[in-house]
């Protein structure tokens, strides 16, 4: 049988096409080792919270709670078209 013989210029393809793949390869696994999965929002919810709690916040909170008539009768537990629901 006949040896197969390289020629120059296939061999310099051969080379380029390798180095062109393995440069691929290392990119991407440099993309995939760096890229996060994790959504910005995620990380902005991840961030530590302050464990101190401002009374500040807490008063503006407590005096904007306002439940309507008919919250209060539902986590009372009285139906609202009965009669103790109505106002004298």
């Amino acid at each position: 049988m006949e040896k197969f013989k390289f020629n120059k210029d296939v061999l310099i393809f051969s080379i380029m096409t390798l180095l062109t793949v393995l440069t691929w390869i290392g990119f991407e696994i440099y993309r995939t080792a760096t890229k996060t999965t994790i959504p910005r929002v995620t990380q902005e919810q991840m961030k530590p919270l302050d464990p101190k709690i401002k009374k500040e916040v807490i008063e503006k909170l407590r005096k904007n709670l306002w439940f309507s008539e008919e919250e209060l009768l539902i986590v009372s537990g009285i139906p609202a078209g009965s009669e103790g629901s109505q106002t004298r």
